[in-house]
């Protein structure tokens, strides 16, 4: 039995590096901070190695060779290798702009009188997965030229805003600007300040394109998945994460209605129901989907963060205070679209 949980671990490694989103990704490279839900993926992902191999049957060879790929399954794992890159940096230059802006006027450069420290993040190592997604991306199909070009500039715009955050992720770590009377921190305001401006415009650019492709593609694939199979487990999957997707971008234009999103967030919660409930009726369909543990450890999470965003929501507060809360909902749902992009059920 050791010898069958080593071999399907090597298997599932292969496949989950594949598809650019392995345990060991999600688990180490979780931003700071989110311990716990590193801890609880860490958790669910070795539980559902352990479980596949307990269970009858279900003991896989040595090797694992890739599922075949339809056009529709090749075009998804096209968009993922995109939306991957999006997932792990935008965050990152997000957070850094808002640092930078907390303890540095971007005006003058010079840094905020009572103020907290001047800081900002560096970014570089965040932009590794557009660059593979620059590299590779052009020679998979199907060709999406708007796609493709959209994810180059993003690249571009990312590089621009790493290079300024790191020249002055150095000048504020050394207090440089102590000696020359910030100097250097006046001169390189206007660079970030710019870089930033032109990576939302990128973001939201690319961001766009990836949506209005991958909803038709998610709308198809519910259909097709309620007419081959029925209401199974892929399908109550699928439902959720479209539910999910549609309460984000509720959340991500109305943040002065306290209403607004109450109806896509009980749909939400409904949905994730019927799929935890007919999860536990069909232990032996569950056990065959691989990474649904951790999907729904996923899920879990973002359904917790969006009801801290509607309570705030309720609570009379400044829009201002729920900006950070709804920019972490944005965060969970890629960590969330990410486990989804990594669901298999057709592993056997």
């Amino acid at each position: 039995m050791a010898a069958g949980l080593w071999q399907l671990s090597a298997a599932v490694a292969r496949l989950a590096i594949a598809r650019a989103c392995g345990w060991f990704l999600l688990a180490v490279m979780l931003p700071a901070g989110c311990d716990r839900v590193r801890a609880e993926i860490s958790t669910r992902v070795e539980a559902e190695l352990e479980e596949r191999v307990a269970a009858v049957g279900t003991e896989m060879p040595g090797t694992l060779p890739p599922p075949a790929l339809d056009g529709q399954a090749r075009l998804a794992d096209k968009l993922a290798l995109y939306h991957e890159c999006v997932r792990r940096s935008r965050g990152k230059v997000v957070e850094s702009w808002r640092r930078y802006q907390a303890g540095v006027d971007p005006k003058t450069g010079v840094g905020r009188r009572n103020g907290p420290k001047p800081l900002v993040y560096p970014v570089s190592a965040e932009l590794q997965p557009c660059r593979r997604a620059h590299d590779e991306g052009e020679a998979l199909d199907p060709p999406l030229p708007t796609i493709e070009h959209a994810a180059h500039r993003y690249l571009e715009a990312a590089i621009a805003f790493a290079t300024v955050a790191d020249e002055l992720d150095l000048y504020f770590g050394d207090e440089r600007y102590k000696d020359d009377a910030w100097a250097q921190g006046k001169l390189l305001a206007p660079a970030l300040a710019q870089g930033f401006a032109e990576f939302e415009a990128a973001e939201l650019a690319l961001s766009s394109e990836l949506d209005r492709v991958r909803d038709g593609l998610d709308e198809l694939r519910l259909g097709q998945l309620e007419s081959t199979g029925g209401r199974n487990l892929a399908w109550h999957c699928h439902r959720v994460a479209l539910a999910a997707k549609a309460h984000v971008r509720c959340a991500g234009r109305e943040l002065d209605d306290a209403d607004a999103c109450a109806r896509p967030l009980t749909e939400l919660r409904e949905h994730a129901g019927a799929m935890r409930g007919y999860a536990e009726a069909h232990q032996g369909e569950r056990l065959q989907a691989f990474w649904y543990l951790s999907f729904d450890a996923a899920l879990e999470a973002y359904v917790t963060d969006a009801e801290a965003l509607d309570g705030a929501m309720h609570r009379k507060r400044q829009i201002d205070d729920r900006v950070p809360l709804r920019e972490a909902l944005r965060d969970r749902f890629d960590e969330l679209r990410s486990a989804f992009d990594n669901l298999r059920f057709d592993l056997r």
